[in-house]
C-alpha cells in the first residue's frame, strides 16, 4: 500500500507534553508533507476531492506547527499562503454533485471548521450545499450509540472533533489503532484527556511500516491483514 499524504498530515499534528515541553510525536511526518508540497502550493494528484482533502489536512498541520514555532521550517508563512490559495481555487471550482468519496461530506466541513478555529476561513460557492449534505448525513448517525457499539465512522474520527467525547471511545481501539486508520488514531490521541500509550505505540508501528516508502510516511490503512484476506474473495467474486 502506498503512502497517504492525508493520514501522514494527521500524524504530523500529534504532540505531547514531556516535562512541560511540547514534543511532536513524528517530526519526520511533518518534513514528509512539506517535501511533498507542490510548487502550486497544494498537494496534487488524483481527483479534485483528493487534492482538497490532502491540502486541507496539510494546511491544518502547517497552521498548527506555525502557531507553535513559526520558524520551524524555512518559508512557513509562504507555504501557508500558497496552500491557502491552492485549496481556495480548488474549492471554488468544485462540483460536489459529481464527487464520490466515502465521508467527504463530513470530512471537508470538519476540516474547514478546524482551520477556521486557527484563524483561516475558507468560503466557496457550494459551501452551503456541502453543509446541507453534512447535516443530512449526521442526522442518520446516533452519536450516543457510538460510545457503545463499533461503527465505520470510527475510521474517520477526525471528522468528529468537537462533536463527540473522545474519552468514551477508547474501548474501540484494537492493538492501539482506531479502525486501522492512522488519521483516526492521530485524531483520537490529539483529543483524548489522558495520553494513550497503546495508541502512541500503534502510530509508531504505522510509521515503521511506512518507512519502507519514506521516513515519516504512513499508509491509509494499517495493518492491512484483514484488508488483504477480504480483498481476495471479493476480487474473485467480481470476476
Amino acid at each position: 500500500m502506498s503512502g497517504s499524504i492525508y493520514d501522514t498530515a494527521w500524524v504530523s499534528m500529534v504532540s505531547k507534553l514531556v516535562e512541560g515541553k511540547r514534543i511532536w510525536l513524528s517530526p519526520s511526518s511533518f518534513n514528509y508533507i512539506c517535501d511533498a508540497q507542490d510548487e502550486s502550493g497544494g498537494w496534487e494528484g488524483g481527483h479534485a476531492i483528493d487534492e482538497i482533502l490532502n491540502t486541507l489536512a496539510c494546511l491544518l498541520s502547517l497552521k498548527i506547527h506555525e502557531k507553535v514555532d513559526p520558524n520551524e521550517i524555512t518559508g512557513m508563512a509562504d507555504r501557508v499562503e500558497k496552500a491557502t490559495q491552492f485549496v481556495a481555487q480548488r474549492l471554488s471550482g468544485w462540483d460536489i454533485s459529481s464527487t464520490e468519496r466515502v465521508a467527504f461530506e463530513i470530512l471537508v466541513p470538519s476540516m474547514l471548521d478546524l482551520l477556521d478555529a486557527e484563524g483561516l476561513r475558507l468560503d466557496f460557492p457550494q459551501s452551503d450545499k456541502l453543509r446541507q449534505l453534512k447535516k443530512i448525513k449526521m442526522s442518520k448517525i446516533n452519536l450516543s450509540h457510538l460510545y457503545k457499539y463499533p461503527s465505520t465512522i470510527l475510521h474517520s474520527l477526525e471528522s468528529l472533533i468537537g462533536v463527540v467525547d473522545f474519552d468514551k471511545l477508547s474501548h474501540h481501539l484494537r492493538d492501539g489503532g482506531m479502525m486501522a486508520s492512522p488519521a483516526s488514531t492521530a485524531a483520537y490521541l490529539m483529543n483524548v484527556s489522558n495520553w494513550d500509550e497503546n495508541a502512541e505505540r500503534y502510530l509508531h508501528d504505522a510509521l515503521e511500516n511506512g518507512s519502507r516508502i519514506k521516513e515519516g510516511a504512513v499508509t491509509n490503512v494499517f495493518p492491512i491483514g484483514t484488508f488483504e484476506f477480504a480483498w481476495v474473495p471479493l476480487f474473485s467474486f467480481r470476476n
